[in-house]
């Protein structure tokens, strides 16, 4: 039954959050945390995107930003392994709180849509960027719409920043996983789980493919900046349920 339903689950939320440039994942974050407990999120929420986003990727592979990967890549990858390992010895409410926060503000930044740019962006600024996203992702388990204010500023837009970020979450993913199998942090029952997520990820992003075609670039941003709200506010929601059930406990 929680197999099916996060198959389901998997499959609206990718379809949804692939029109607004990722965050599927994230969305998942609430919804693995009810069925399965909070702390098996963050890997279940991998899995299941090492099966996700190398098929979002290929499905958008023409649009990627090669120039933008180069910068992103080298700091992502030693995030993600920093912020595995983190997650196997710190509980990371309070990251979440301060990364739902920055997410919940975009939709001020942007005017709600209207506004194009936020803050300038350029290409050396990925590498920091890099690092402390993947960071972030490595301890909550899922991050994505943190990198959209920044790609939008530097002009990534549509189809280009959806493939730009599955490509980098991919390798992001590949040594995230890598660090929790390393320090036992992926029991078995977490791969069906992480599985059945990722299955219905493929099916929300082949569903959604032909319907990003007929998006406008200003619906495009609004979309993007509803999902980085929405994500915020999930983020700090759970956060602090977390902080809560703890002290009660």
């Amino acid at each position: 039954m929680i197999e099916l339903l996060l198959l389901i689950f998997g499959a609206l939320i990718w379809y949804v959050c692939t029109l607004a440039a990722g965050g599927g994942a994230l969305l998942l974050v609430p919804v693995i945390s009810f069925l399965v407990g909070p702390h098996l999120v963050a890997p279940t929420v991998t899995i299941a995107k090492c099966l996700a986003s190398p098929y979002r990727a290929l499905v958008f592979w023409s649009y990627i930003d090669w120039r933008v990967i180069r910068w992103l890549t080298p700091g992502s990858l030693v995030g993600a392994v920093l912020g595995a390992y983190t997650y196997t010895q710190m509980a990371p409410e309070w990251i979440q709180i301060v990364v739902g926060l920055f997410l919940i503000s975009t939709i001020f930044q942007y005017r709600f849509g209207n506004r194009e740019k936020s803050f300038p962006m350029t290409l050396p600024f990925f590498l920091p960027l890099g690092l402390v996203t993947a960071f972030a992702s490595g301890l909550i388990g899922a991050i994505g719409p943190l990198k959209n204010p920044f790609l939008l500023n530097y002009g990534v837009e549509k189809e280009s920043l959806i493939a730009t970020k599955a490509f980098n979450g991919q390798l992001m993913q590949i040594a995230k996983l890598g660090t929790y199998i390393t320090f036992s942090a992926i029991p078995l029952e977490l791969v069906v789980y992480g599985v059945a997520a990722g299955l219905g990820g493929i099916i929300g992003v082949t569903l959604a493919k032909k319907k990003l075609h007929q998006v406008s670039f200003k619906r495009f941003r609004k979309y993007t900046i509803l999902v980085m709200f929405v994500c915020g506010l999930a983020l700090v929601i759970r956060a602090i349920y977390d902080m809560v059930s703890e002290g009660a406990g």
